[in-house]
């Protein structure tokens, strides 16, 4: 679980976070938001992991064909011009605590100080000198604020997918420049050719709910299949 300690500007007035992709390097995919798709789309396939404890879809961004895999890392550092929004948190997190004058869940920010991009000698500062947060940390709280949301908004996608059927089983087999072979296998899609021919009514409850054009973006990533090729084509022959 790590050391999590509630953030605040006087215990952790020196942090600082490294950017840094160790923690990332061999991590095959990583679950993702609705709110993101439209930037993810253009960078990685978007693919549905199903949990193998109680079936449900997760959403994901595909880093690799196998486990330990990322084949958008080089030097440590990303190619992709987008990260998932679980991965640039690095070590920062949304905990719970107590409840507000209106009674409800007061949010907020913790940190894992034993996360590897956490140091007090190099990275981006947390706080300003005389305690203020900096930009960095004010943009990372509102990341923050985002994955909090979809952790509620994102099985709702999930759902009313399933309610249409168009989550279909996929298998992908490649073969590499190399000779070696491929099939990547226990991931889901959606189902193109019936997100096409839905009928006016399913179309129309999708887009009342905002989850036609997340679910476009997902049809629209398959194309990022082609470049993960290359990048395992590429890490193969070097």
């Amino acid at each position: 679980m790590g050391n999590i300690q509630k953030l605040n500007n006087v215990e952790h007035a020196q942090l600082k976070i490294k950017q840094s992709a160790c923690d990332a390097d061999h991590v095959m995919f990583s679950p993702i938001y609705t709110t993101e798709m439209r930037a993810l789309q253009s960078n990685f396939p978007l693919m549905f992991y199903k949990s193998p404890n109680d079936g449900s879809f997760s959403p994901v961004a595909l880093f690799g064909f196998e486990q330990g895999e990322n084949l958008f890392i080089h030097e440590n550092r990303w190619t992709s011009q987008y990260i998932p929004m679980l991965i640039q948190r690095g070590p920062l997190m949304i905990a719970t605590e107590g409840q507000t004058a209106t009674g409800e869940t007061s949010r907020v920010i913790a940190i894992d100080m034993e996360h590897p991009n956490v140091s007090d000698i190099e990275g981006e500062p947390l706080f300003l000198e005389f305690g203020g947060n900096t930009a960095y940390l004010d943009r990372l709280a509102a990341m923050l604020e985002g994955i909090h949301q979809g952790h509620t908004l994102t099985p709702s996608f999930v759902d009313a997918l399933n309610q249409h059927n168009l989550i279909t089983a996929i298998t992908l087999k490649i073969t590499l420049n190399n000779g070696q072979e491929h099939a990547l296998e226990g991931f889901y899609a959606i189902d193109d050719e019936t997100l096409q021919t839905l009928n006016e009514e399913a179309t129309t409850d999708l887009h009342r709910r905002g989850y036609l054009l997340p679910a476009y973006m997902m049809v629209a990533s398959q194309s990022q299949l082609k470049r993960l090729i290359e990048l395992k084509n590429a890490k193969v022959t070097t």
